[in-house]
Order: structure tokens, then sequence, then C-alpha cells
């Protein structure tokens, strides 16, 4: 299925969609115990509404989308707010491994999701980002509304079965 978010879509969704509450982004940044040393990748960053706002409790911040318009909103939106330690990547889940390369041995404190994740193959993905993570580092998925783990779904049970069999988790 195509997915076409260029264009007036990504103008729209960088215009209309809601960012997320102050609380959300302290509570990340508590679970994992960000530092002004640790790089976070916001994977399926579209315009970058939780990308920029982590941007201010971490080193760095890889914004990933597959969409080029959202990653163009995304930078003109960090060049607005001053915001300096991000860096946009043109790629998505099934890019993880480039990005493990890329990286080397270095490891990121946290890889962060949104509504992104619906796209995803979150079985494959979350193996291939467990190997990049730091010590207490993690996954957070994040959705305004009902969290996906909460809705009544075929998807939703299936992740929470996986997420609970531990290898998720570190």
């Amino acid at each position: 299925m195509k997915r076409d978010f260029g264009g007036d879509a990504a103008g729209y969704y960088h215009r209309y969609r809601h960012g997320y509450p102050s609380s959300v982004i302290e509570a990340l940044a508590a679970a994992f115990k960000l530092t002004g040393q640790d790089v976070v990748v916001d994977l399926g960053c579209g315009t970058g509404q939780l990308t920029l706002p982590m941007a201010r409790h971490v080193r760095a911040v890889i914004g990933t989308d597959v969409e080029p318009d959202m990653l163009e909103h995304a930078q003109q939106a960090a060049l607005d707010a001053g915001v300096r330690n991000v860096m946009w990547m043109l790629g998505g889940d099934l890019d993880i491994p480039a990005l493990r390369r890329l990286l080397g041995d270095r490891s990121v404190a946290a890889v962060t999701i949104a509504h992104a994740l619906q796209w995803m193959n979150h079985q494959d993905l979350f193996r291939a980002v467990v190997p990049l993570l730091r010590g207490g580092g993690g996954i957070a998925v994040v959705t305004n509304g009902t969290p996906l783990w909460l809705q009544d779904t075929d998807w939703s049970r299936e992740c929470v079965i996986s997420l609970s069999t531990g290898w998720a988790q570190r």
C-alpha cells in the first residue's frame, strides 16, 4: 500500500498535528535518565513534534522519516525554534541496521516512536532496536489519546504479548 504524506499532506500535518505535553517529555527524560551526553532516535518523526522537545534533554536527537517533505518541515521547525542538536535522516524502521552501522559502537539512550508505529513491523523493529540501546535505555511508544497497547485490537494484543516475552527488554 502506498502512503503519501508528502506535499500538502506534510504541510497540513505540520500545521495541525498536536504536539505532546511537556509532562510527557519530562516523563521520558526521567524514565531513561537522559543526560546531556545521550543520543535519542525519533523513528517516524514526521515534522518533529516529539523530536524537537526531546532535544532539550540530550546531546543529540536523530529524527528519521520516510517522507522527505516531512523532514523538510521538521528541519525548518528546528531552525525556527533555534534547535541545533537534531540531525535528520531519510529512512524508516527497515533502515535500523544501517543506522546501527553508522553509529558503530555508540549506543543510544532511547528510541521514540509515535503514531508511525502503525506503519511498521513492530516485532522486527523492536528486535533491531535493542542492540542500539545503552544500559537503562529503551523504546518508548508515545501516543495522543488511548495508548496503542490498551486498545482492543489484534495488533495491540500481539504487541503486548511480544513485549512481555522479554525479547524487547534489556
